[in-house]
């Protein structure tokens, strides 16, 4: 099996300095800790613990990590090319015989790897649940494949931005930003369109136009969310351990008001159908930045030869 040389450069090289080792520990230290003092405030007046409660570390966790994924890929890819540009090693990577596919494609699975190490650090923090809390390791392999399918996305995102501009920490604010727009922007766009829609309807209703057994009707608005991923994992991971999606729970208990049958249709599926708009996503943002590091390449002088005029013949 060919390994990408560009992911195998960047893994050797980054195996090479002591921060990141120290990192890991740092952060496995972290989970372990919050760890340990969910298990100690289970503990009632008595002195015995609650086993039940430590069902919680997994949750716990599993969103925390989530959350601390979202700050870290922007940092560990969104300099990866801007990165390159910066220490003017850009021009001599493009002149390997790779495509610049596999140059984008390498610089997001190193940083992806890298994610990895973080999840497999918190695993014994997390294995407390599997031991006392009576956790099945279904919840585990679900938990992997979102954060891994989120990191992905947003390692999609930073890697574009890094693409588009010269400077590490420019490309890194703007894929913050970009994750903003993608996890928050989503949710508040559903949260404003109802509330507009509730103020509307609460005047048809004061004015009498309209019955007060009618609700606020939202149609597909709700679709937007497909785009948040963080709403994705979470749905997975309520169906996970209840059997019932959250999105499922608030569609078709009219929470959003009255939505399209064919929201209600999907709802139990969300997760699946949100998986598949992030992996997609992805794709899309990968296939934009191989397209600009591309272009890139091509206006480069050093890959125009110019030709040399012929002399006439005297």
């Amino acid at each position: 099996m060919k390994v990408n040389p560009v992911l195998k450069k960047e893994l050797v090289l980054g195996s090479r300095t002591i921060r990141f080792p120290i990192a890991l520990m740092c952060y496995g230290l972290c989970m372990a800790g919050i760890a340990l003092l969910i298990v100690f405030s289970s503990v009632n007046t008595t002195g015995t613990a609650d086993l039940s409660d430590l069902t919680g570390i997994f949750l716990i966790l599993a969103f925390l990590q989530m959350g601390l994924i979202l700050l870290i890929i922007p940092v560990l890819t969104a300099g990866s090319i801007a990165g390159e540009r910066e220490r003017q090693t850009l021009d001599l990577l493009l002149t390997a015989p790779v495509s610049s596919f596999s140059v984008i494609l390498g610089k997001l699975l190193s940083s992806m790897c890298n994610v990895l190490l973080y999840i497999f650090v918190s695993l014994p923090a997390m294995a407390l649940a599997f031991l006392y809390g009576g956790i099945q390791w279904r919840y585990l392999l679900v938990f992997l494949v979102m954060v891994l399918a989120t990191a992905f996305f947003c390692g999609a995102v930073s890697i574009w931005c890094a693409a588009q501009f010269k400077k590490t920490i420019l490309s890194i604010i703007v894929s913050l930003l970009w994750e903003f727009v993608f996890f928050g922007g989503t949710l508040l766009a559903v949260i404003g369109v109802y509330g507009w829609r509730y103020l509307q309807w609460n005047k048809a209703v004061t004015a009498g136009t309209l019955s007060s057994t009618t609700t606020v009707s939202m149609g597909w608005m709700p679709a937007v969310l497909f785009l948040n991923p963080a709403v994705g994992f979470a749905d997975a991971m309520r169906s996970t351990y209840t059997g019932g999606g959250l999105m499922y729970q608030i569609l078709n208990g009219g929470t959003l008001g009255t939505v399209a049958q064919g929201m209600i249709r999907i709802a139990p599926h969300w997760s699946l159908v949100s998986f598949a708009v992030t992996v997609a996503l992805g794709l899309l943002f990968l296939v934009l930045a191989s397209r600009k590091l591309n272009t890139a390449r091509k206006k480069d002088k050093f890959f125009q030869p110019t030709k040399k005029k012929r002399r006439g013949r005297a």
